[in-house]
């Protein structure tokens, strides 16, 4: 049985570009926020994720929608649910990459439609982030058949 993961991701966008977050080690980037603790809604989980790793507090707006992924971690299968939010952060800088407050997070702000040259995942993200950000009904995708 895989490892579950639920998951609070902001979607943080200034001037065509998104704000994502690498780890070290990896070759791949994601969007802020994290895994939801024990008796914490998506709202609060983001808002104190954004805090730990950024030192701003957030205004965590509209629900955007949700992607399902299933990936391998040493062997053993993980599937993650990541609930993607429209986020404000006045406090971070536009001009510059935000400082991470966790030594082993670096983020960036990357063009829109150049999510795919940093290995934004899960992949589906990509297209879905990669136009203007619309009021329309929440987004679903999946890396799953």
């Amino acid at each position: 049985m895989p490892t579950t993961h639920l998951l609070a991701r902001a979607v943080i966008r200034r001037n065509d570009h998104v704000l994502v977050v690498r780890a070290d080690g990896q070759s791949h980037t994601f969007l802020p926020g994290g895994h939801v603790e024990d008796g914490e809604g998506l709202e609060g989980c983001l808002r104190r994720e954004l805090k730990e790793e950024l030192g701003v507090e957030a205004a965590v707006g509209a629900y955007r929608g949700a992607v399902e992924h299933r990936w391998q971690r040493n062997g053993d299968p993980q599937y993650e649910l990541n609930h993607c939010f429209s986020v404000e952060a006045p406090a971070l800088p536009s001009d510059t990459a935000p400082r991470a407050q966790e030594g082993y997070l670096s983020f960036e702000w990357v063009a829109a439609d150049a999510l795919g040259d940093v290995s934004l995942q899960p992949v589906p993200l990509r297209t879905l982030l990669s136009g203007e950000p619309t009021p329309e009904a929440p987004w679903w995708a999946s890396t799953m058949a």
